[in-house]
Order: structure tokens, then sequence, then C-alpha cells
């Protein structure tokens, strides 16, 4: 299990995640991610509908 945790603001934290997501995703693993961050942009950054 990989955990990363930061609460500084603006520096690619979502980015990162749903970079890295993705690669694992791809690479055939099975990913759960959640967004914590009151804005909640992880599902546009993994290009999910919001709902």
């Amino acid at each position: 299990m990989k955990l990363a945790i930061t609460g500084k603001g603006g520096v690619g934290k979502t980015t990162l995640a749903s970079l890295l997501a993705r690669l694992y995703a791809a690479d055939g693993n099975t990913v759960l991610a959640i967004d914590a961050n009151p804005d909640a942009n992880l599902a546009s950054a993994l290009g999910l509908p919001q709902e």
C-alpha cells in the first residue's frame, strides 16, 4: 500500500494522485483513489463526470 499525505495547497497533489492512479491501473493494479479535498477535483483530473 502506498499512502501520501500533505496539506500545502497548490503543489500538484491532485495532478500527481491522478497520474499515479492511472499508471498503476494501466499496469494492471487495482486502484482506489479517494479525494478528501473540499474542492473535489480528483474525479475531474481522472476524466470522470461530476456527479
